[in-house]
């Protein structure tokens, strides 16, 4: 029975490498020391671009091929036109690029006890993609199951990672920052980064946006002379920071999976397509 367990879990490891593999990718990466993390911030800004892209593209090409098929015939030749061409691709890179910056950016400031999160939201994206499509089945063309699947599980993996990063950063300590300027605690709290560098800058913007927030929710509850707008402010941050990281983070392991499931059907069209060769 053990070896059995074993061989499971082997299996199951194996089956879901690809995860395993992008995960590790990024923690690795936001462990490095600010030089190396430099060197390789490009090669992998584009591998996270390239990835939510590719889920991205998925799921607008399969919200696009239902609008046509719902309101076009399929001899129009509006088909060709409207399906989704370079102007679909070159505005998802853009949106996915922007994505990506700030997920890396946001993963170098991402304390070593946060990851556990990330681990536990790539486990529950898996165990969410295999429920849903074990129950639309029945309702959705085989063809497009895994597609509609893995559109739908972003919003609810995406949000719940996003309430436990947002518990995690009120659970762990903060620099105590009430009664200071919003100018001095800028300049005692900000972290140390390499400014020459667009990483090291952005590190630095991230550092300011995180630093206000938590500056606009402490003196707003010490001092009500500040009043709400200013704990709403921190708050406001707080949510939209945290909640980019999760979109991000479930966007690029659902690209990872779309692009498992597109390299895994090549092998199964070619073979189809030899056998439709050989039919008289």
């Amino acid at each position: 029975m053990q070896k059995g367990k074993i061989a499971r879990l082997g299996a199951w490891l194996w089956r879901h490498a690809h995860l395993l593999l992008t995960v590790a990718a990024l923690l690795a990466w936001s462990r490095l020391a600010s030089a190396w993390a430099v060197l390789l911030f490009l090669p992998v800004w584009v591998l996270a671009t390239q990835l939510i892209v590719a889920g991205s593209l998925e799921s607008a090409r399969l919200r696009r091929r239902a609008w046509l098929g719902q309101y076009l015939r399929e001899d129009s030749p509006w088909h060709r036109w409207l399906r989704g061409g370079a102007l679909m691709v070159v505005r998802h890179q853009v949106v996915g690029a922007l994505l990506a910056l700030v997920l890396l950016v946001q993963l170098r400031l991402l304390p070593l006890v946060g990851w556990p999160l990330l681990l536990a939201g790539a486990v529950v994206l898996v165990g969410v993609d295999r429920e849903l499509r074990r129950r639309l089945a029945r309702h959705v063309i085989a063809e497009h199951l895994a597609a509609v699947s893995r559109r739908l599980l972003v919003p609810p993996v995406a949000g719940l990672l996003a309430l436990g990063l947002v518990a995690a950063a009120l659970w762990l300590p903060q620099p105590y920052l009430v009664g200071l300027g919003w100018e001095e605690a800028m300049l005692r709290h900000l972290p140390e980064s390499d400014g020459g560098s667009l990483l090291g800058f952005l590190e630095r913007l991230a550092g300011v946006v995180q630093t206000s927030q938590f500056w606009a929710m402490q003196n707003a509850v010490a001092h009500l002379k500040l009043g709400a707008p200013f704990a709403l402010l921190g708050w406001v941050l707080l949510l939209l920071a945290q909640g980019a990281v999760a979109w991000a983070y479930v966007r690029v392991l659902v690209g990872a999976e779309a692009l498992r499931r597109r390299r895994l059907r090549l092998p199964e069209r070619a073979g189809l397509a030899r056998c439709g060769e050989k039919l008289p």
